[in-house]
């Protein structure tokens, strides 16, 4: 290599990550957070701001429906701008809208004007979610990438479920907007400090300029000891990509595991998104119990989702990720399926709250991991969108049918084995996927 060339892989690739590393993986995490804690706001809030707005809960249906279809829209639209102009700015525009939005939500006076709101909400947040995970993945070691990746879901998770473990306490002392002003408030708060520190990836600005003095700058606080000269162009091993980025996510092999993912990504967030959007309902409704304890009951998902991660990637350094994810989301098709014993013995409601998160939430998350590690820096924004905006069409007919059966009077029998479903369809998918793998896809077993 000439010496006006420096390789960023040596960098890149340490798997000891050092604090700037850690420094920013943690700031990810904890916008990850705050970012899923207003998105699921509404979910464990459902039937108190049902009443606030004078509509029957089945109704609520409109909004998560709305809520879909505006993140379809960023995740198949705003990826693919990062891909040609960078994540960080994105990151930060967004991450100031998602939050405006969110305390804008508190001032709609019906669902129409409440439904417009968190429709133009979640088409932001949307737009955001992919560029973080990308981010990240950019700047972590291929060795540990799986496994923070999947924190990294789970921090998501993790701040849905805090919203339901304050919300009913924000609600009792104040009302449904206190905990759209809080959580709306503290992203915004959390906005400067992303301006200031984020990074752009290296990876990003290599394919945009090879030259760019940025990177030597990144690398340098990475590790110390990086030494370049002025003018340095900078390379990396990794593949890349040229023309549309929708286009490359079906070259070099790719179609198939492509279309396997989008089949496993929408099955499962299907079923995420109708159980985030319903399960305090269905345990409200189908179980007999009360709202708080409903609401509580699914926020359970918050510890399932600590421990979903660690089993799942025990499991992943036996099995490879696509069995692991199988095996995961054929046992969650079971246990959710049976959700309707609380009818009989209402204590249960803590079990399977908590097997929402460990067992749903997680898969979801190594899904998400799953297809960021598949795809090469050009492209990866873009294929992650992409999957998740196949995700978002169809976890819009998730939860409109869940209110749909709801409304219609369904049983627990009913309602609970055709949710899960698609969780089922989703596993097929990762023993396909499994079967397509080539050696020129990352074999993620980390």
């Amino acid at each position: 290599m000439d010496a006006a060339q420096r390789s960023i892989d040596p960098v890149l690739e340490r798997p000891r990550m050092g604090a700037y590393r850690w420094m920013l993986y943690i700031a990810c995490g904890v916008l990850m957070a705050l970012e899923g804690y207003d998105a699921y706001v509404v979910a464990n809030l459902a039937a108190v701001i049902a009443k606030g707005l004078a509509i029957p809960i089945p109704a609520m249906a409109f909004v998560f429906t709305a809520q879909a279809a505006g993140m379809a829209l960023g995740f198949y639209t705003i990826p693919m701008l990062a891909d040609r102009i960078g994540r960080r700015g994105l990151i930060i525009a967004g991450s100031a809208l998602f939050g405006v939005l969110t305390l804008a939500s508190t001032v709609a006076v019906d669902l129409q004007q409440f439904a417009i709101v968190r429709f133009l909400a979640f088409a932001s947040l949307g737009g955001t979610m992919p560029n973080i995970v990308a981010l990240v993945a950019e700047f972590m070691p291929t060795v540990r990438r799986g496994r923070l990746l999947t924190w990294l879901f789970i921090a998501h998770g993790l701040g849905a479920s805090i919203a339901g473990l304050i919300g009913p306490t924000l609600v009792a002392y104040h009302s449904w907007q206190a905990a759209f002003w809080a959580g709306g408030g503290l992203l915004l708060a959390f906005v400067p400090f992303l301006y200031l520190y984020l990074p752009e990836s290296c990876r990003f600005l290599i394919v945009r300029d090879p030259c760019d003095p940025r990177i030597g700058r990144i690398l340098r606080r990475i590790d110390n000891t990086f030494e370049y000269a002025p003018g340095a162009r900078f390379v990396t091993a990794e593949a890349s990509t040229t023309g549309i980025p929708l286009a490359g996510l079906f070259r070099e092999g790719r179609a198939l595991m492509t279309l396997m993912l989008w089949l496993a990504m929408g099955a499962a967030l299907c079923v995420t998104a109708t159980l985030s959007a319903w399960l305090p309902s269905y345990l409200h409704v189908l179980g007999g119990l009360d709202t708080s304890t409903a609401t509580r009951m699914s926020a359970m998902s918050a510890f399932g989702a600590i421990a979903g991660p660690v089993l799942l990637t025990a499991m992943m350094k036996r099995m490879g990720m696509a069995r692991s994810l199988m095996l995961t989301l054929f046992i969650a098709f079971i246990v959710m399926s049976l959700t309707g014993i609380v009818r009989e013995r209402p204590q249960l409601g803590w079990v399977f709250g908590g097997a929402f998160g460990l067992l749903v939430i997680s898969a979801q998350a190594g899904l998400n991991s799953l297809v960021a590690s598949s795809y090469p820096s050009s492209i990866r924004s873009t294929a992650i969108g992409w999957a998740g905006g196949i995700g978002r069409v169809t976890s819009m007919i998730g939860p409109g049918l869940g209110g749909a059966m709801l409304a219609a009077g369904w049983g627990s029998w009913r309602i609970y084995p055709a949710v899960a479903s698609p969780l089922l369809l989703a596993a097929i998918a990762m023993m396909v996927f499994h079967t397509l793998r080539s050696d020129g896809i990352p074999d993620a077993r980390d």
